[in-house]
């Protein structure tokens, strides 16, 4: 059976512009951030406009890597493209995070960390109880404790 691939610049090329296109959207979002009653010039969405600068000119970088090694020869490496198990088990993970993203605020911090995280194990292919329940709790209550009472960030 044989291996589907795509080309290096190809793949550049499609994640620059899937990076691009999340920045324009990040970007509109971020337009409707409410100022606030703050002096200083890194209000509310101070942090969004950085985090989507930095991608748009990585995203540029990607893009001209992309073209430059494009030109240069025909026989540019190429990437091997994920089997059936692995693209479903990286959708399954990108629904869960966005299953994860709904359930914060509705169900809090702390169970809905806990159940994403342990499923996002069990998706990775983890199995043994201790690293499947045990570490979960133990990073979910650290990140907890550290926020709430060191940082005194309040948490869902």
């Amino acid at each position: 059976m044989a291996v589907a691939a795509i080309r290096e610049s190809k793949s550049d090329m499609i994640i620059a512009v899937g990076l691009l296109a999340f920045s324009g959207f990040a970007a509109w979002r971020t337009l409707g951030i409410r100022r606030g009653f703050g002096s200083s010039i890194a209000g509310p969405s101070f942090l969004p406009w950085v985090m989507i600068a930095l991608l748009v000119l990585l995203s540029v970088a990607l893009l001209v890597r992309a073209g430059l090694s494009a030109r240069k020869s025909a026989d540019a490496p190429v990437i091997a493209l994920p089997d059936r198990a692995t693209a479903l088990r990286l959708a399954g993970f990108v629904v869960l995070l966005a299953g994860y993203a709904v359930a914060f605020f509705p169900v809090g911090y702390l169970w809905s960390t806990l159940a994403a995280f342990v499923l996002g194990l069990w998706l990775i292919g983890e199995r043994k109880p201790m690293m499947l329940l045990g570490f979960p709790v133990a990073m979910t209550a650290i990140i907890y404790f550290l926020f709430t009472k060191l940082l005194s960030v309040w948490l869902p």
